[in-house]
């Protein structure tokens, strides 16, 4: 009985010290995810390859895998009718101006049900500079664990999540950390 009793308690420790390791690299104060599960969600992303896209209707040029390898790359998940959303396109394009050359690639992906027959006409109306695509069938959406817009995630030179629901005042230090990183 001790020696299981040890070993749980190891085990305990040990996912504790994973989960503490892994929520440490940016504080939690720099995320969104404020309800039950949403953090869990998101943690459960990062650390691994990014996600598929399951998107069409590109506009600005498409992405590919050759196109991002070696780039840290921005996931800009929004939705047409989210104000907040509208206002980050402005500054994730200063971002891009200023990071592109030092390997910055940013991606808008259209999602929830709403809005998605304006997604054309809003990508002009804000000047939108940057790769984007609708997720007509909201499948990106799910895989990406979008709860709330804007849901930026940042994916590293590696291809490898490092944070998914941040808070766009907090997209560029996340940037310049993961940029300073040397690729694969």
């Amino acid at each position: 009985m001790n020696t299981i009793l040890r070993l749980l308690f190891l085990l305990g420790g040990l996912a504790i010290w994973m989960q503490t390791a892994r929520a440490g690299e940016f504080p939690d104060s720099w995320f969104w995810d404020d309800q039950p599960g949403m953090r869990e969600a998101h943690a459960a992303l990062e650390g691994r390859h990014m996600p598929a896209f399951h998107v069409s209707d590109w506009i600005n040029g498409g992405i590919s895998s050759t196109g991002i390898t070696g780039k840290v790359v921005v996931v800009d998940l929004y939705a047409t009718w989210c104000g907040p959303c509208m206002r980050a396109i402005s500054h994730n394009n200063e971002l891009l101006k200023q990071y592109k050359d030092q390997g910055l690639v940013i991606i808008g992906v259209c999602t929830s049900r709403q809005g998605q027959d304006l997604f054309a006409e809003n990508a002009k109306e804000h000047d939108l500079m940057y790769p984007a695509a609708r997720d007509p069938d909201l499948e990106t959406e799910k895989e990406w664990s979008v709860f709330y817009y804007p849901t930026y995630a940042v994916i590293d030179r590696k291809g490898i999540v490092r944070a998914v629901g941040l808070q766009p005042s907090y997209l560029e230090q996340v940037i310049k950390k993961l940029l300073s990183e040397p690729g694969p």
